[in-house]
């Protein structure tokens, strides 16, 4: 009997890497006016992108149902197998809550709220993978990415306020009047709560505040785990900017790998282009 590590698309990783990993992802839908895509499947950031500037109506997104968790567990169960399952904050989505009533008819499905998003997601994927590839079984696997979840360390930088807040995802940006006073804020994720909220400010422009950002992220490279660190934006950030992140990284620590990262349609739906992210987990 295998053990199968599932994760909704939202995790982001690579292509590359969730092949390699043998991970099975489970798409979130996102809606352009009436109509409904897969996220990751049927349609790609540039694609809402375009929508929004086309139309000016903001891109919704739409969990995974019940249902279609339960037709993953149960072809995976039916082949012997055992499944753990790393699924997007519950703070954010419904999906989360979706898969524990899928996977209550189940007695070999494990489900671990990540209480994060993105690649920051994605770095609990990681680890639930290295436990199996090191020959745990579910159960413990499930045990020790859950016991995980308040290491991860999760913020990104903004250069534009109009979908977080039309998208209602994080309720500080609401008040927070970024964009008339021309700063840029830098939203983190509570791994405690898997809210977001504003946790720091920038002022200038945005490449300037990239590198600030940067920087201030890995300013403290003696708490941060070596494992693994992930760069990840939601496109129109320039190639300059991406390799001085990385740059960055690769000068303060000795990364066994450094992982860059395409946000998905879920995601970008509620960022917007032109953001950047530093994700890592805490020693």
């Amino acid at each position: 009997m295998s053990v199968i590590i599932t994760a909704d698309s939202t995790c982001d990783l690579p292509p590359s890497i969730t092949e390699s990993r043998n991970i099975t992802i489970i798409p979130l839908s996102v809606l352009l006016g009436e109509k409904s895509y897969l996220d990751g499947i049927e349609i790609k950031p540039s694609d809402l992108y375009d929508f929004v500037k086309k139309t000016g109506v903001l891109p919704k997104t739409a969990a995974v149902t019940p249902a279609q968790y339960y037709e993953v567990f149960k072809r995976e169960t039916d082949n012997g197998n055992s499944v753990v399952h790393i699924g997007l904050s519950s703070a954010i989505s419904s999906s989360f809550q979706n898969a524990l009533i899928a996977a209550a008819d189940f007695n070999n499905v494990y489900c671990v709220d990540s209480k994060n998003l993105c690649t920051a997601m994605g770095l609990l994927v990681l680890k639930a993978c290295d436990l199996r590839d090191k020959g745990f079984d579910a159960r413990k696997i499930s045990n020790r990415a859950a016991a995980l979840v308040p290491k991860v360390h999760a913020t990104f930088v903004l250069d534009n306020l109009e979908y977080l807040h039309k998208g209602g995802r994080c309720s500080a940006v609401a008040k927070f009047g970024a964009n008339v006073l021309g700063l840029k804020p830098v939203i983190g994720v509570d791994s405690g709560t898997g809210k977001m909220d504003v946790i720091k400010k920038y002022r200038g422009k945005i490449d300037s505040v990239y590198k600030q950002y940067i920087n201030d992220s890995l300013a403290d490279i003696s708490k941060i785990d070596q494992t693994r660190i992930v760069i990840a934006n939601s496109g129109g950030i320039s190639g300059e900017i991406l390799a001085f992140a990385k740059g960055v990284a690769e000068g303060k620590g000795r990364f066994n790998e450094i992982i860059t990262a395409d946000a998905g349609c879920t995601i970008s739906s509620h960022c917007g282009p032109k953001t950047l992210a530093v994700f890592y987990m805490k020693k």
